[in-house]
């Protein structure tokens, strides 16, 4: 899905946006509006989008009955003077959204869904990072955080530096338990590692070996630069992701070898 808009033009925001999109809308993942409840049995989602040629980013944090959050992060980007809304002032936004027409919400992907999603029980974010053909870096991410969850509880993936960060030469996203990549800056260490003259791989790795050495902790981190390289690592027993290289096609690893 994000390959294709690129394809057909798309900027590197609008490819990472459709791409979340696809994987919140497609009820397997712990994500969009069929993703588990919380404690009290109510989903509440974060997302979060970012621009890295100009540093911006939007994001949303414990909203409910969206069927996109991540629409809704970049609406908050593109037509707010802030960068984060939470709970209620964001489904206020939701409306306001809405009623401006700004993205319409499919009814394939709206009101309930299956009991928890098949494939994905118990694991946590999705996201993307894409680069355009003009070497513009662009990174989203989408959850539901862990089921069962403290209700209002917000992790890393909506938190600009800890769950993803992208400049105009590097973007990175994070998957795992959210306090823990939170209290390593986890994005944000992996693409400053880049930063000081690492490629991605390195970088990659020294952010999870961090996140491992400091807080016992477990995840993931990919990782992409404006060149169209890219990197992942992860010490979870696997982390399903997909490559899409211009004439290269589509990579894919879901589930483990």
């Amino acid at each position: 899905t994000g390959m294709c808009v690129l394809d057909r033009g798309g900027s590197s925001l609008d490819a990472v946006e459709a791409a979340v999109r696809r994987l919140e809308g497609c009820g397997l993942f712990t994500a969009g509006a069929r993703a588990p409840p919380n404690m009290e049995g109510v989903v509440e989602l974060d997302a979060a989008i970012m621009d890295g040629s100009r540093l911006e980013y939007g994001a949303v944090m414990a909203v409910r009955g969206v069927a996109h959050p991540v629409t809704l992060a970049r609406y908050v980007l593109e037509r707010t003077p802030v960068a984060q809304v939470v709970g209620d002032g964001a489904l206020r936004l939701y409306r306001e959204m809405q009623h401006a027409g700004y993205r319409p919400m499919g009814p394939d992907t709206e009101g309930p869904g299956p009991k928890g999603p098949p494939l994905a029980a118990g694991c946590d974010t999705v996201g993307c990072i894409a680069v355009d053909r003009h070497g513009r870096i662009a990174v989203a991410g989408s959850t539901s955080g862990w089921p069962g969850k403290l209700p209002g509880r917000v992790g890393d993936t909506p938190v600009v530096g800890a769950g993803l960060y992208a400049t105009d030469q590097v973007g990175a996203l994070c998957t795992g338990r959210g306090e823990h990549i939170l209290r390593v800056v986890m994005a944000g260490s992996a693409v400053f590692q880049f930063s000081q003259g690492h490629t991605v791989q390195e970088a990659a790795d020294s952010a999870l070996r961090q996140l491992r050495e400091k807080t016992s902790g477990d995840g993931g981190i990919i990782l992409v630069s404006s060149a169209g390289d890219v990197a992942w690592a992860f010490d979870t027993p696997h982390m399903p992701l997909a490559v899409a290289t211009e004439g290269q096609g589509v990579w894919s690893s879901l589930v483990p070898r």
